[in-house]
């Protein structure tokens, strides 16, 4: 039921474990396949249910009986709508800070994630009109909030999981969160049993689901394809062939432009159809996912939207005689202003210009490297050459 060849080089290795059927599945497989001493569990209370606490605590003493490492740890989450979305950002954040954390610093984290998964997502992206990549099974492995997380249960099911914890005598906790009709996960579980009637399995949705997951992959490898021929990365701006972009498959365009916008946003998620669609059309600037887009001698080009820049020193290696006293901000039109006839010198158009790093002390501006180079201050995009798939 384990993917053991998923998990063979990670050590130690980290296991979300809720307390569920499902993650205390994970747990128990993982001890029997690498031992406790190579694993290290963590709970997440999210801080919404007073029996969270109590489930917490039981997943701390299986993990006991198991002489497997275990950590609980509380967060501070509200009621609310985007419950689940923020519930799970949240998740992923403080497991992410857990695992780096560790006196020896865990590579990757396993999810219980497992075949019911795979289709009560495809029902629910179904449901929304998702396209391929929607509709695609889980990947297997996966990074966010800078960690790896890894998915080795995809292939077993529910069932399966409970009838080997049953015959071993594990108890696991039930979250009756799992049972609320509000949420759409829910519903999809719950209409299971009716689309069973209509042959409509979790094993056949799944199957769909992973010939979905090779269509994606041919598709991306047609991105990679044209962004090798038709892209480059600028000082920290994405340039892309506007009429090579524009004559291109929509799919594969749609992709070309998914994948500049995550890796100068950080943003995972892919917008609307009908957003990207303007954008390869529009002949104005416009803004998107914290992004810039504009045409500019037959190219379109994608700088980050000043205001969206929270830390512009995450997105910049800033090398020369930085001082505790200086500040680093976006360049913005204050900056551009002081430095005079940057139109002769800058690297970048104007409007990309205004994002990228300025170095001041006490409000004057000392260091504008893209706009007024200077021998002595060097910068590098932290942007991938070749586009973040």
């Amino acid at each position: 039921m384990l993917n053991t060849a998923l998990l063979h080089s990670d050590a130690p290795l980290g296991i979300a474990l809720s307390g569920g059927s499902d993650s205390t599945a994970l747990l128990v497989l993982a001890v029997d396949a690498f031992g406790a001493e190579n694993l290290q569990a963590i709970t997440i209370d999210h801080g919404l249910r007073a029996a969270a606490q109590a489930e917490a605590r039981q997943a701390a003493k299986l993990c006991a009986s198991l002489g497997v490492p275990h950590t609980i740890r509380t967060l501070a989450l509200k009621d609310g709508s985007d419950l689940q979305a923020r519930a799970r950002n949240a998740r992923y954040m403080a497991l992410g800070d857990w695992a780096r954390a560790q006196l020896n610093s865990i590579p990757a984290i396993a999810l219980g994630h497992t075949k019911d998964d795979v289709s009560e997502t495809f029902l629910m992206r179904l449901a929304r009109g998702s396209g391929v990549d929607g509709l695609a099974t889980m990947p297997e492995y996966f990074e966010r909030a800078g960690m790896v997380f890894k998915r080795p249960l995809l292939a077993a099911s529910r069932a399966e999981l409970h009838a080997m914890l049953t015959k071993r005598g594990i108890t696991w906790s039930e979250d009756p969160s799992n049972q609320d009709p509000r949420f759409t996960r829910v519903k999809m579980r719950q209409a299971q049993a009716t689309l069973d009637t209509l042959d409509l399995t979790s094993d056949r949705l799944s199957q769909t689901a992973d010939w979905m997951r090779a269509a994606s992959e041919v598709l991306e490898n047609a991105a990679d394809n044209w962004i090798t021929t038709h892209a480059y990365t600028e000082y920290g701006d994405v340039v892309l062939d506007l009429q090579a972009l524009r004559t291109a498959p929509k799919e594969t365009a749609f992709r070309v432009l998914t994948r500049a916008l995550s890796t100068l946003s950080g943003n995972p998620y892919r917008p609307r159809f009908s957003a990207l669609s303007e954008l390869l059309h529009s002949e104005v600037a416009r803004t998107l996912q914290g992004c810039l887009i504009y045409r500019y001698k037959g190219t379109l080009r994608l700088t980050r939207e000043v205001n969206a820049i929270e830390n512009i020193e995450h997105y910049w290696q800033i090398d020369g005689p930085l001082a505790p006293s200086h500040r680093i901000t976006p360049l913005g039109e204050n900056g551009l202003k002081q430095c005079d006839g940057w139109r002769n010198t800058a690297l970048l158009p104007r409007r990309s210009l205004l994002s990228t790093p300025a170095i001041w002390l006490d409000g004057v501006l000392m260091a504008a490297p893209i706009a007024r180079p200077d021998p002595n201050w060097k910068v590098r995009a932290t942007i991938p050459l070749h586009l973040a798939k």
